[in-house]
């Protein structure tokens, strides 16, 4: 359930791994039209409001979807979900279907339409996997957009605090199977229960892929996204909330 496929390996040295290295610019946004890379979760959220924070102008939410069109790729929730989520904010979602071998053709279709529409800059919720960062960049320089990531190189829990004292409400949709108990699914993130996740082995924001959120409220929300659940399931190697009608229609 990750949010990109896998980079190459070769791709990670030379000048991009250098240029991986550098400081983000996100203050460079000002006045900019950006589109952000939407999971529907913690990580993406702050870095959204990060970039609007420093003059950035939200363009849109770009989610890729399970082939089958009802799921997100990265967290697995229902479309239903990240269309009020994006409601809640204001700015339009763009989605596209696709198979992890398809996944970089299509993300860079969207980001050339994207392009042509006037975007001129893409925001990512990475906070320190290097071959994420340069899997991005290079999409984006692709696409003639400039990349930015807000959160790069971060301790995990000031990004932590800051979410939780501005307000931000985030909770566990899914967890890695092999490394958490979903004991952890359906609880809302606080700071007694990232020490739990730490205790049991996982990185503080999740970076590894050991458990993602949803946001359900936050400063920029114009309103909640109700989260109805009524149970769990295993799927990819994950345990999973098992959303209810409600949140599907």
């Amino acid at each position: 359930m990750n949010a990109i496929p896998a980079a190459d390996p070769a791709a990670e040295g030379g000048d991009k791994a250098k240029a991986s290295a550098q400081m983000d610019c996100t203050p460079t946004l000002a006045g900019r039209r950006f589109f952000c890379s939407w999971s529907g979760g913690k990580d993406a959220y702050l870095a959204f409001a990060r970039a609007v924070a420093a003059g950035g102008r939200p363009e849109a939410l770009v989610c890729m979807l399970h082939e089958n069109g009802v799921r997100s790729r990265g967290h697995g929730l229902p479309v239903a979900l990240l269309e009020a989520q994006a409601a809640a904010l204001g700015v339009p979602l763009v989605t596209a279907a696709t198979t992890w071998d398809d996944y970089e053709a299509t993300f860079v279709g969207l980001l050339h339409a994207l392009r042509r529409q006037g975007v001129e800059a893409g925001v990512f919720g990475d906070i320190d996997l290097e071959g994420h960062r340069v899997w991005v960049e290079g999409v984006c320089d692709v696409a003639d957009l400039s990349c930015h990531l807000p959160l790069w190189q971060e301790p995990r829990r000031r990004l932590i605090g800051e979410l939780l004292a501005s307000g931000v409400r985030a909770t566990v949709v899914a967890v890695d199977a092999a490394k958490l108990d979903a004991s952890f699914l359906g609880r809302e993130i606080t700071p007694e229960l990232v020490d739990e996740l730490e205790a049991a082995g996982a990185d503080a924001c999740g970076e590894d892929g050991e458990y993602h959120t949803m946001v359900t409220a936050a400063p920029l929300f114009s309103a909640p996204v109700p989260l109805v659940w009524d149970g769990r399931e295993e799927r990819d190697g994950h345990w999973v909330l098992k959303f209810t009608s409600e949140a599907v229609k």
